[in-house]
């Protein structure tokens, strides 16, 4: 392949790609593409916090499942590579890794060994920084053969510096665009625990509540590819097929599933909530201690026919499914559920679950 025919070819489906992640935040489908025109390359791309000195958040592209999950359970906590370092180079500016760790220096880590080296990466792998905003940097790490990096070093490092505009623009994009924007503060509504989450699992907001329990590390915790995750490995199973009923199925409610904290007798009930259809690729979690029957269902709030719904609607079911259990017509189960938005101050199903869920329904 030639530059010539990289721009003619590869570029614009790259750029398409690139500006749809720009607006739906996910990078898994452009980073996937980038690996083609790189001679199937693999590497990561990192989201650097610059105000904590953190890495919050990274996707593997090219890489085989296993050497993924060995990332997160071990390697990530031992990557010679410090992602701080990049904050010394020039923005924008392709580089070699061995600009941050030398060649000789890398191959005398375990990281290098049992690591980089079977999957074939090179000490001489190549990368940029960009600045999104003033608190973040993404790191861009591609890795192509020893071989390929050998003989087409120039032409790599061409291809990347085309991009690189287009990728500071596509993450500044990324960071206003709508969807996140609308829903950043949603969980500051709710006194419980509360998450907005992406389809990857990636955090993009948390009230007071999940920040602490986030902290604590003993319920909640986040992976070194920034996805939340349960510490009860049963509970993480349960979480997994609750977010697969909302994106996959795309049912109204995913869940209740029990949260234990491990080694002892607290547990919380967890939900995921489908956001409106502008929102498709956002899910909100909220985690609530104490429901139970003594709620405001068991109360006189509701008549028993609002209650029966209610609970109908907690347990994940669709107005037309409820209809066919109670024995009532569709239009009457619309009125119930019309009393239950009046009663309650909510317009919309998922907004009645989560008023439900917050008072012990």
């Amino acid at each position: 392949m030639s530059i010539t025919s990289f721009v003619a070819e590869d570029l614009p489906a790259l750029l398409d790609l690139l500006y749809a992640t720009a607006f739906d935040g996910e990078w898994p489908a452009f980073l996937q593409a980038l690996s083609k025109p790189f001679d199937g390359a693999v590497g990561m791309l990192h989201f650097f916090d610059i105000e904590s000195e953190t890495t919050p958040l990274a996707f593997p592209f090219g890489l085989e499942p296993d050497y993924i999950a060995s990332y997160q359970d071990h390697y990530a906590g031992i990557n010679p590579y410090p992602i701080q370092a990049f904050r010394k180079l020039p923005p924008l500016v392709v580089r070699r890794a061995t600009d941050v760790l030398s060649a000789e220096d890398a191959i005398r880590t375990e990281f290098y060994n049992d690591w980089m080296k079977p999957q074939g990466i090179s000490p001489h792998h190549m990368g940029c920084t960009i600045p999104s905003d003033s608190r973040e940097l993404l790191v861009l790490a591609i890795a192509p053969s020893p071989r390929h990096m050998q003989d087409n070093i120039d032409r790599y490092t061409k291809q990347l510096e085309l991009l690189v505009p287009h990728l500071r623009r596509a993450a500044t994009l990324a960071k206003s665009a709508r969807p996140e924007r609308a829903t950043n503060s949603l969980p500051a509504q709710f006194a419980c625990a509360a998450v907005l989450l992406s389809t990857t699992r990636g955090i993009k907001a948390v009230n007071p509540p999940a920040d602490q329990l986030l902290k604590e590390g003993r319920l909640l915790a986040v992976d070194p590819l920034g996805r939340l995750f349960l510490r009860d490995p049963d509970s993480q199973a349960a979480f997994m097929k609750a977010l697969d009923a909302v994106f996959v199925r795309e049912q109204p409610l995913g869940g209740p599933v029990e949260c234990r904290l491990p080694l002892s007798n607290f547990r919380l009930s967890l939900v995921v909530l489908k956001l409106p259809a502008m929102d498709a690729q956002l899910a909100l979690v909220l985690l609530i201690g104490g429901a139970g029957e003594a709620g405001v269902l068991g109360s006189a709030f509701f008549t028993a026919a609002e209650s029966r719904l209610a609970k109908a609607l907690l347990s994940g079911q669709s107005l037309t499914e409820f209809s066919k259990q109670a024995g009532i017509s569709i239009n009457t189960a619309r009125k119930q559920l019309a009393a239950l938005f009046a009663k309650t101050g909510t317009n919309r199903q998922a907004a009645l679950v989560a008023w439900l869920l917050q008072r012990g329904g």
